[in-house]
């Protein structure tokens, strides 16, 4: 009686949580050959300042690489009314733009407010001088021009989303409260399935920025490393099969690309954990999806979609990484953070996490796991160093490739299945964290102060 009794409150308890947990897939039953993710999130640029020219740096003379490149949607296409200026080579920062006037910026979707809102300095990007690194990545892999960060808000919100497919009810960054159980993350259900993770921060013993807005997180405390357990996580053969390798929180300075660092300082850790990765064994069966938390108030073009009712952010860089992914491919896929969850789930076959991950686009089409005319589906790592220009060499013939390089998808996880895990989201305020009492809390200390200082100058007095 008393094992049932608690199993029944187990279930109550998940149900309030608004959260349900099918029976699990064993962790090496995945949908594709990819039986690995790492998932790096920089931090406050758009597309258009990052890839704005991409590939066009050379527009009268581009030369028989660059002309058979594929472009994305890039600034050449902006009006001419559009005043932009691409940042001068041995120009490796700028001013920080105003982060928190995203609303004015995107103007009902004109996307004519950075000027004025966010600063001159937003109308600025980066050429291959100072992002050749990135540049070669999306020449040799994939990358997406339609992608978004979840939300039109600053950082926090949109890590949560990445995290949970939920900001909480966050609106920017000042929290936590509120908090998020964590059994409605992706760490929840991965753990609920047996699919191993770990999340890897410069310094775990300083902060755990962003985790510590997830309630509940210290269960999985083990799970929550420093880059140096990364390092022999893929030397000693240990490595899980989903992580997190991220330049925020832990004490991380500089790493993050957020203006007005060098970029350069971040490009050449970030160059560090690819390269780390393509030369360990795990790179046959490694997707690696790099990309921005959000635009930084940065100028983009694209005016950003609704889903679910969320308005997305601005778009940002994004690209995979992996033997897998399509050579020099850009996914015109209309997608956000939510869409890396999504493909977690797809590839373990897990229950969708909640609904805005069941909806949000699944990045299929960068990946080709079909045989290339040398009769493999896998490619040799592409090794760069940080003396490294672009442009490469294709690893393969760019006019023996066996699909377009430029295409799209609309795959969801609810295309597949109806089954999501969090049903309703919650987040969570503690009374004694809510603004009316931290404002009474703080009145009473203020009274009390007044009165005991009343009483000690009455004191000295008599």
């Amino acid at each position: 009686m008393k094992r049932l009794a608690v199993l029944v409150a187990l279930l109550l308890m998940s149900q309030f949580l608004g959260v349900y947990y099918p029976a699990a897939e064993t962790e090496s039953s995945t949908s594709t050959p990819i039986k690995h993710v790492v998932m790096i999130m920089m931090e406050n640029h758009s597309f258009d300042n990052i890839f704005g020219l991409y590939p066009t740096m050379n527009k009268t003379n581009p030369g028989p690489i660059l002309s058979s490149l594929q472009a994305p949607a890039d600034v050449l296409n902006v009006s001419s009314n559009v005043i932009l200026s691409q940042l001068p080579n041995g120009t490796y920062s700028t001013a920080d733009p105003n982060e928190e006037s995203y609303i004015s910026d995107w103007d009902n979707g004109k996307m004519d407010g950075f000027l004025y809102n966010s600063g001159a300095q937003a109308m600025t990007y980066f050429g291959p001088s100072q992002m050749g690194i990135e540049w070669d990545w999306a020449e040799d892999y994939a990358i997406g021009d339609n992608y978004f960060s979840s939300c039109l808000c600053e950082t926090d919100p949109n890590r949560l989303y990445s995290l949970a497919g939920f900001d909480g009810g966050l609106t920017g960054d000042y929290g936590p409260p509120p908090y998020i159980p964590v059994n409605q993350t992706i760490f929840g259900e991965l753990s609920q399935h047996g699919v191993s993770w770990a999340y890897y921060i410069q310094n775990p013993q300083v902060n755990d920025f962003p985790l510590n807005y997830f309630t509940g997180i210290s269960t999985y405390s083990s799970q929550i490393q420093g880059f140096a357990d990364f390092k022999t996580a893929l030397q000693q053969g240990t490595l899980p099969s989903v992580s997190w390798v991220q330049p925020v929180g832990g004490g991380a300075d500089d790493i993050d690309e957020h203006p007005p660092a060098n970029v350069t300082i971040g490009e050449d850790w970030l160059l560090g954990i690819v390269d780390s990765i393509m030369s360990s064994s795990y790179w046959n069966s490694t997707a690696i999806f790099i990309t921005y938390d959000e635009g930084g108030g940065y100028y983009d073009q694209v005016p950003p979609p609704t889903l679910d009712g969320v308005l997305l952010g601005f778009r940002v860089p994004f690209f995979v990484i992996s033997p897998y992914a399509k050579e020099n491919y850009v996914s015109n896929t209309v997608m956000n953070h939510a869409s890396q969850l999504a493909f977690i789930d797809y590839n373990w076959k897990l229950p969708a996490l909640n609904q805005f991950v069941a909806d949000s686009d699944l990045p299929l089409d960068m990946f080709n796991f079909q045989n290339y005319p040398t009769g493999s589906a896998t490619r040799p790592p592409v090794l760069l160093s940080n003396e490294s220009t672009f442009p490469v060499n294709p690893q393969l013939p760019l006019n023996q490739l066996p699909y377009s390089r430029l295409g799209s998808s609309a795959e969801t996880l609810a295309n597949i299945t109806t089954s999501v895990a969090v049903q309703n989201n919650t987040s969570i305020t503690p009374f004694y964290e809510t603004l009316p009492f931290i404002v009474i809390a703080v009145g009473v200390v203020a009274v009390v102060a007044v009165v005991l200082n009343a009483r000690l100058r009455s004191r000295r007095s008599s």
